[in-house]
C-alpha cells in the first residue's frame, strides 16, 4: 500500500511537471507570435508611408515633366514599387549615333536634379527596334545588344556626371525585346527604340538585377 502511494505521489509529481512545462511552452509561443504580430504590423506601417511617399512622389514628377507629358514626349505610370519613365531615344540621341541631343540633356538635367533631394535608385534600360544597327555604329556596336547596353550607359554616365551618385544607377540593355510597337513600320519602329527609366525607393527594393 506504501509502494501504492508513493508510486501515485510520483506520477502527480510528474504530471505537475509536465503541465508546469506545458503552460511555459505555451506561454512562449504566445510571445513569440506577438512579437511576430507586432513586427509584421511595423512592416505594413511602413510600407504603407513607402507608398504613400511614392504616390507623393509620382505627382511631383507629373508636375516636373507636365509639358513634355502633354507633347506625348514622354510617358509616366505609377508601379507597385516605383515610378516609370520612357520616353523614344530618338528624342535622346542623334540618329544612328550615340551622341546626346540637347533635348535629352535637358531631360537628365531637370531629373536629376530632382532625384538630388531623395535616394531613390535608377535603373535604366535601353531598347532598340528589330533592324541591327549599319555603317560605323555597326563597327563599334555590331548587334542590338551591345547598342541598347551603350544608350543605357551613357545616359548613366550624364547622370553621374551631372551629379548623382553612381552607386544607385544601374544601365541595362534588352536589345529589341520586350518591343511595345510592331517592326514591320517605320512609326512602330520608332515607339520600340527607347529608354525605360524606373525609380524605386530602396525599402521597395528586394533585389537588384
Amino acid at each position: 500500500m506504501r509502494a501504492f502511494a508513493h508510486s501515485f505521489t510520483g506520477l502527480v509529481t510528474v504530471a505537475v511537471a509536465m503541465s508546469s512545462l506545458a503552460a511555459c511552452a505555451s506561454k512562449s509561443s504566445y510571445d513569440t507570435a506577438v512579437s511576430r504580430g507586432d513586427s509584421l504590423q511595423a512592416d505594413n506601417t511602413q510600407l504603407q508611408a513607402a507608398n504613400a511617399r511614392l504616390q507623393g512622389q509620382y505627382d511631383s514628377l507629373q508636375n516636373l515633366f507636365s509639358d513634355e507629358m502633354q507633347e506625348a514626349s514622354l510617358d509616366m505610370e505609377l508601379l507597385r514599387d516605383g515610378i516609370e519613365i520612357e520616353l523614344p531615344s530618338d528624342l535622346v540621341f542623334e540618329s544612328a549615333s550615340l551622341e546626346l541631343k540637347a533635348d535629352g540633356k535637358e531631360f537628365g538635367t531637370k531629373l536629376v536634379n530632382y532625384l538630388k533631394g531623395n535616394q531613390y535608385l535608377v535603373f535604366v534600360t535601353g531598347y532598340t527596334d528589330s533592324q541591327n544597327p549599319i555603317g560605323n555604329l555597326a563597327q563599334r556596336y555590331p548587334t542590338n545588344w551591345e547598342l541598347s547596353a551603350a544608350r543605357a550607359a551613357l545616359a548613366v554616365r550624364y547622370m553621374v556626371g551631372e551629379g548623382l551618385m553612381a552607386k544607385r544607377m544601374w544601365a541595362i540593355g534588352r536589345a529589341d525585346q520586350d518591343p511595345v510597337a510592331s517592326n514591320s513600320t517605320a512609326d512602330g519602329r520608332a515607339q520600340n527604340r527607347r529608354l525605360r527609366i524606373v525609380l524605386r525607393p530602396p525599402e521597395l527594393v528586394g533585389s537588384t538585377p
